[in-house]
């Protein structure tokens, strides 16, 4: 019987694999997929969708893809569509699967998770801490924003959206420094919506703001700016590098984001490796 950790990494080299073709499979043209790759696809398809149906409560557990979040980012990822929310949805589960599987070889290590199962030995010494956690600085509900917020779940990252975090009798000023001081770092989000972004301040709705100097003061060095196409940021942060994104294709910001939550230490992402 193969250990857990196997199936993990070989989990991990199936969906790089099977993103280039979907890659390939969006592009099209040249990239366009022969007879005999289209069915090496669909059998890497296959094998996936067997093997997340027999691991998803151990990713899960091992602080891959949430529970709560496994069903819709599964679907959007294994969807035939080939278009820019299926090479999101592919990414993030990418980066989930790598952090379950460096999750498992630490339990395992432990003595908490039976190596070939990877069934919970000791349920209450796992996953102790806490997810980390990203504040997001927004200018109102969007299509890109509620992206963002399903791509951070899929990497077990707690979005922190104030408008839909418990307010328990408080102020939106309160609201902002209550959840800014659980967060690990602040993810700004830019949009052409954004009407009101200006003077430091954005503007969610009505009279509601956000100053952007205090996640400057807070996160000096773990603030991510994405910036759509059309958008304007104030000056406080002109000076800032910023992804760039458009509502339809976020594929290079989820990227980047991924690469700078890496760099902060939030997500750690273990590399496949044949056992010896």
């Amino acid at each position: 019987m193969s250990s857990i950790q196997q199936e993990l990494r070989t989990l991990c080299e199936e969906l790089d694999e099977y993103y280039v073709y979907s890659l390939r499979s969006a592009i099209g043209g040249d990239k366009k997929l022969t007879r005999v790759e289209s069915k090496r696809a669909q059998e890497l398809h296959d094998s996936i969708a067997a093997r997340i149906g027999a691991f998803k409560d151990t990713i899960a557990s091992a602080g891959g893809i949430p529970q709560a979040g496994q069903e819709d980012i599964w679907i959007s990822a294994l969807s035939y569509s080939h278009n820019s929310r299926t090479l999101a949805s592919l990414n993030a589960v990418i980066q989930a699967a790598k952090i379950a599987l460096g999750g498992v070889d630490s339990d395992i290590k432990l003595g908490r998770r039976h190596v070939q199962t990877g069934e919970l030995l000791d349920k209450s010494g796992a996953n102790e801490s806490e997810p980390p956690k990203a504040f997001i600085v927004h200018g109102g509900e969007t299509h890109a924003r509620n992206r963002l917020q399903k791509f951070l779940i899929a990497l077990g990252v707690q979005p922190l959206i104030i408008e839909e975090e418990p307010k328990e009798g408080r102020s939106v000023n309160q609201q902002v420094e209550y959840y800014s001081k659980m967060a690990d770092c602040a993810i700004l989000l830019g949009t052409a919506d954004d009407k009101e972004l200006k003077d430091g301040r954005l503007y969610p709705r009505r009279n509601d703001f956000i100053e952007i100097g205090r996640f400057l003061e807070k996160f000096p060095r773990r603030i991510i700016y994405l910036q759509e196409e059309g958008a304007s940021f104030p000056s406080i942060i002109a000076e800032k590098l910023r992804t760039p994104f458009t509502q339809d294709n976020m594929d290079e910001a989820f990227i980047a984001i991924a690469r700078e939550l890496r760099a902060f230490g939030i997500i750690k992402t273990v590399k496949p490796k044949n056992d010896h």
